[in-house]
């Protein structure tokens, strides 16, 4: 019977020792985000269009600006071409405040591409943001 008390007894009693509760992870705020565009350059009108959809359904991590808003990233689509390959070949430019960055990305279809460009976006603007890139 004295085992029993002191199991219970050691699984009853407050659990003081063990310190403060962990703190919940911080809730990620969305980033404000515009996709622009050179008018002018043929076919990139749609990859706006795209990669615009795409960051806008990750509502989690992005929110398109308002019209009166300063965004915290704009991407940049500045031209289409080709890789030596064949590939088509998507040129930008990623701003997070006074950080730029060029990229070039490949790609087949401009729709598939858009998501998995949008899902690595916001990873890619913290990590510009730490570095100060």
């Amino acid at each position: 019977m004295p085992l029993i008390t002191l199991v219970l007894a050691a699984l009853l009693a407050p659990q003081a020792s063990a310190g403060p509760a962990p703190a919940a992870p911080a809730k990620v705020v969305p980033m404000t985000v515009r996709v622009e565009t050179d008018a002018k350059s043929a076919g990139t009108g749609e990859w706006a269009k795209e990669l615009g959809a795409a960051l806008a359904a990750r509502k989690g991590e992005f929110r398109l600006v308002r019209p009166t808003e300063k965004a915290d990233l704009v991407v940049r689509i500045e031209s289409l071409g080709k890789a030596q390959d064949g590939t088509p070949v998507m040129n930008g430019v990623l701003v997070r405040g006074e950080a730029k960055r060029s990229f070039a990305y490949g790609y087949r279809d401009v729709k598939v591409q858009a998501e998995a460009l949008a899902r690595n976006l916001r990873k890619i603007a913290d990590q510009m943001m730490t570095a100060g890139k």
